[in-house]
């Protein structure tokens, strides 16, 4: 069972995991297939750290300001001339993959506006100011924006591939469309907000975003639920041994 915390229970619930207070029972979510997990918790600098252990950090571009987040720091982005570059080709020529992200939107007026992509490969974000898309040279799936653009909100979108299917999450509701793959490749590497996504440069993105994600897996819909109550518990709890392999999904025991 999902358990829904507030802040403040949020809080007391990652003392007692990191503890071993309350019991963990483990998620089918393989950390080692994550080639990149950025939480954006620095708070300053121009290096973006890569929390997983593929070590992808990213250098930001033009100084994307560091602001609060839904978890931590964040980073805002102006919609003119800043990103963050893996300089990594982290989507290329994938089976499958997942891709996570918290957005709270600027003013997005533009279409081809870019969240997570490599351009000619898997691109991913707002094709119109009120669709989402995911793109992969063999197939697509949209799914529409129900929510007003720059009211401070946060929301979380996810996108999911696979020969089976290819998914769209916001906020933990799914679109699902035929699957295809694999899933193209490209002398492009994965930006974040912009610097190219959709087009070899631009596609920016106004707005902050927070614990942006690449898996070379499919994470299923349990799983992109358990990643929308944040990362930081996880790893605080498998760097102590908690979690061995897996992340865990919090079932208190009181």
């Amino acid at each position: 069972m999902r358990i829904a915390l507030k802040p403040f229970n949020r809080i007391i619930m990652s003392l007692l995991i990191i503890l071993g207070v309350v019991g963990v029972s483990h998620a089918e979510i393989d950390m080692a297939t994550a080639v990149g997990l950025w939480l954006f918790d620095e708070g300053k600098g121009n290096t973006a750290g890569d929390a997983s252990d593929a070590g992808n950090d990213g250098e930001l571009i033009k100084s994307p300001a560091w602001v609060k987040g839904k978890f931590g720091m964040a980073l805002e982005f102006n919609g003119k001339d800043n990103c963050v570059q893996t300089g990594q080709k982290l989507l290329d020529n994938l089976e499958e993959f997942t891709i996570l992200t918290w957005v709270q939107t600027g003013k997005v007026t533009l279409n081809r506006v870019g969240l997570v992509g490599q351009n000619d490969s898997p691109e991913f974000g707002f094709i119109q100011p009120l669709v989402v898309n995911l793109w992969t040279p063999v197939g697509a799936i949209s799914k529409p924006w129900a929510f007003k653009h720059d009211d401070g909100k946060w929301h979380h979108i996810a996108a999911v591939a696979s020969a089976k299917f290819m998914q769209i999450y916001i906020d933990g509701e799914v679109q699902e469309g035929p699957g295809a793959g694999p899933f193209g490749t490209s002398n492009f590497n994965v930006n974040i907000g912009g610097c190219g996504v959709w087009d070899g440069t631009g596609n920016w993105f106004t707005g902050a975003m927070d614990e942006v994600a690449i898996f070379h897996s499919i994470l299923d819909e349990d799983d992109v639920l358990t990643a929308m109550d944040g990362f930081t518990v996880f790893l605080a709890a498998e760097a102590r041994g908690k979690l061995p392999i897996t992340w865990g999904k919090v079932k208190a025991r009181y």
